[in-house]
């Protein structure tokens, strides 16, 4: 049951991963707040893509210009995610913690962003900032801090200063794209910033398939050698009148029971082993509620190895020497 329990936790905790990077992108479109984003006809997507196009473009939209920078923070690399906003507009942040962007020289920051808070300084691309304000859960590609600074800071480190944006934020669909430009939905946002990510979440999905196996191979083993040491006593079920389908029950009940056991036992381990994770991990409601109903059909289908076992026992072995 403790070997069974671990490979479920994993399973879990591998379903909080995956969960993880759709949830924090969701958060981070949120606190934008925008509706529809615009961007270059010749971008992917605002995270994906650094493709500037004039201001004036956007046609009174509010501009925002994407950057991927990194820092040093204590002698130690750090990746973020850089949104120049115009502080007065669509798309400021609305800190958690300490103030909001009032001008240049500020920076707001995740509080993900390790080492640093506010009354801080940073640099970022040679500019440095102080820290005003934190924000919670505000995150993208797999846990990568985003910051928000004012848009001339931002056009400052971009495009040497140049009027330029990288997107435009609609806090209503505009019925036709600006000329040059094309909409997309928080929900085009969100696939397109997943995209980069989709091989690791078709990785972290097989091995969840593999630790179903291991978990199925595990119950199928411990029933399987109990009906080989229980032969003679199913001979004498079966000699004294229990049918295979009966007997089948037995063994069906000991796999739901050791399951449910396991997913008991599994739910717990999980929540010790997430923070262990150095990436993120969000364990949904759903995965608790989904658990039982795995384990108990992993169980279910193990045993089936075990009563292929039990239909081939003769009851004349029950009167063998």
């Amino acid at each position: 049951m403790a070997g069974v329990a671990l490979v479920f936790a994993m399973g879990v905790v591998m379903s909080g991963l995956a969960a993880s990077f759709s949830r924090e992108i969701e958060r981070t479109l949120d606190a934008v707040g925008a509706e529809t984003w615009a961007v270059s006809d010749q971008a992917s997507g605002p995270f994906t893509s650094f493709t500037p196009v004039p201001i004036e473009a956007g046609q009174g939209a509010a501009p925002v210009m994407v950057l991927r920078q990194t820092i040093r923070v204590d002698g130690t690399v750090e990746d973020i995610v850089v949104l120049g906003v115009d502080p007065t507009r669509l798309g400021a942040p609305d800190p958690d913690d300490g103030a909001a962007l009032s001008g240049r020289g500020q920076v707001v920051v995740d509080e993900a962003l390790e080492g640093v808070g506010i009354g801080d300084s940073i640099s970022v691309g040679g500019l440095p900032l102080d820290i005003v304000g934190t924000t919670t859960g505000q995150r993208i590609f797999a846990g990568i801090p985003v910051v928000y600074i004012s848009l001339e800071d931002a056009q400052q480190i971009g495009v040497k200063g140049q009027p330029y944006a990288t997107a435009f934020l609609y806090d209503e669909t505009p019925t036709t794209a600006p000329e040059g430009l094309r909409l997309m939905s928080n929900h085009d946002v969100k696939e397109d910033a997943l995209r980069p990510l989709e091989n690791a979440l078709t990785s972290i999905k097989i091995m969840q398939l593999l630790l179903w196996v291991v978990a199925a191979t595990i119950i199928g083993s411990v029933l399987y050698l109990q009906a080989l040491e229980r032969t003679r006593d199913f001979a004498v079920f079966k000699a004294t009148g229990t049918s295979t389908a009966a007997i089948g029950a037995g063994l069906a009940l000991q796999a739901v029971v050791l399951s449910l056991m396991s997913a008991v036992v599994a739910a717990g381990l999980s929540l010790v082993l997430a923070p262990l994770v150095p990436m993120n991990i969000e364990i949904p409601a759903s995965a608790f509620y989904l658990l039982p109903v795995v384990t108990v059909t992993v169980g279910l289908l193990a045993s089936l190895v075990a009563l292929r076992r039990t239909a081939t026992v003769e009851p004349a072995l029950a009167f063998g020497g």
